[in-house]
Formats: structure tokens, C-alpha cells, sequence
């Protein structure tokens, strides 16, 4: 289980880094600052690395680390990068799936076109539905192989996303949570899909006049939500337009 954060368009304030940043460990000055079902009686850390992925020169760059995010904050890298899109990941491994930089997200994959991802949740069933010639793994997770058969499926539907798409990919999985962060250089995909804890899984948009914000977490900093993203829904992001759609 993870936190995901998506910035499209121009740079945002240190605060809203803090903020998301701060949402991955729980606790900041004793104070828990976003309340879900994980975290309502304990402590819910997000400790097992984190990655980060951005777009410099028309192509992604992908940084990933076993440290946790708020050990040593990067947000003074982020605020150096000069890009449209930062897509972040801080990752809580699921039971038994080793914490390394293989299977740190974002994962990446490149065929003439590029495409980052990064995964909420856990999916226990095995994943058998992606392209096995095409696609090889690098890491043990779930997340990566939801990554494949998220492609597989484009690759078969003129690499178009929707939410007949999806939901034909994970019907037959047994999965707390598939949400999904998928970007492409010049669009990006947010999905929501999740099946308990709809507070920890349920996503939310920030809209400004210069950027769009997707986080797992809330932002106050950014004040109430443009859209918290319900269970089963598909946001499709233009990023040189910023615009986003529902897909149906």
C-alpha cells in the first residue's frame, strides 16, 4: 500500500511537497495529519522507498530509493527540476514482497513511446494477463505486473485507455486496492479502484489555474479537493492543455 502524487503543469510551493510528504509518515509534530482506516488507531508509515519520475528534455527520468521519503525529504531536488509533470511514490510493501529498488515504483517502460506508473494497493491474485514476450520483469511486485497488462491492453485498443478496459484487466482479481497513476509525455491516466478503506483509497484533484494535483492524500495547504475521485473512475489528463476528462 502507497501514497501517489501526480503534479502536472508548473512548479507548486514547498508547502504542498511538506504536505504530501508528511502524509507518508503519519506523524509531524505529533499531530496525524490524514485520517483513514490504516491509521485510525495505530501508526501507518509509508518506510520502504520511494521514487520519483519526470520529464527533462521530452523524456522521463527516473530516480528511485530504499530510503523512506521523510527520512531526507527530496524537496529541494524536486524544486530544482524544471518540468510539466512529477509523478511521486512512496511505497509500504505488501506482505512478503521484498523491499528493494527493483520494485520501488515508478516503474517505466519505453517502445517508441514512454510510459511511468505507479500502484495503491495490493493485488493477490497471480497476473497472467499481460504480454510475457514483450514484457520482462525486473522486480517481484504485483504493481509491476499490473503495470504490463495495463499495456498489453492498450497496445491491443491503439494505445487508448478506458474504463471498460480496466475493469476487464482486474474483474477477476482478488485486490484491496488497484488505483493507478499512468503517465505518458503527453497524457496521463489516474484510476481508482479498490474494494474496502474507501477513505485511504479514494484519490483526490486539486485544480489551480497553473497546475493539476493528484494525490492520495489531502493537501490543505491547497484547501478542499476539485474532485475526490470515487471508486471505479477513470481520469484522463492533457498535459499541455491542462485539462482533465471522466472516461467511460
Amino acid at each position: 500500500m502507497c501514497r501517489l502524487f501526480l503534479k502536472i503543469g508548473d512548479q507548486v510551493t514547498s508547502n504542498v511537497y511538506d504536505e504530501y510528504i508528511a502524509s507518508c509518515s503519519d506523524y509531524r509534530g505529533r499531530v496525524k495529519l490524514d485520517v483513514h482506516e490504516k491509521n485510525e488507531l495505530s501508526i501507518y508509515d509509508h518506510h520502504d522507498g520511494y521514487g520519483y519520475a519526470y520529464i527533462k528534455d521530452d523524456h522521463f527520468e527516473v530516480r528511485r530509493f530504499n530510503e523512506a521519503i521523510f527520512s531526507r525529504p527530496p524537496i529541494p531536488d524536486w524544486e530544482k527540476i524544471e518540468t510539466d509533470v512529477l509523478l511521486v511514490h512512496a511505497r509500504r510493501a505488501s506482505p512478503n514482497i521484498k523491499v528493494s529498488v527493483a520494485n520501488n515504483h515508478p516503474f517505466y517502460w519505453y517502445n517508441g513511446d514512454e510510459y511511468v506508473f505507479g500502484h495503491n494497493g495490493t493485488i493477490k491474485s497471480q497476473i497472467k494477463n499481460f504480454d510475457q514476450r514483450k514484457f520482462f520483469l525486473r522486480g517481484t511486485t504485483d504493481s509491476e505486473k499490473y503495470f504490463y497488462a495495463l499495456l498489453t491492453a492498450m497496445g491491443q485498443n491503439e494505445w487508448t485507455l478506458s474504463k471498460e478496459l480496466v475493469d476487464n484487466i482486474i474483474e477477476p482479481w482478488d485486490y484491496t486496492g488497484a488505483n493507478f497513476i499512468l503517465s505518458s509525455p503527453s497524457k496521463a491516466w489516474v484510476g481508482v479502484f479498490y474494494r474496502k478503506d474507501s477513505k485511504y483509497y479514494t484519490m483526490k484533484i486539486y485544480r489551480t489555474g497553473k497546475n493539476i494535483i493528484v494525490s492520495s492524500s489531502y493537501l490543505p495547504y491547497l484547501g478542499e479537493p476539485t474532485e475526490l475521485l470515487t471508486n471505479g473512475s477513470i481520469v484522463e489528463i492533457d498535459i499541455k492543455n491542462l485539462q482533465y476528462y471522466f472516461l467511460e
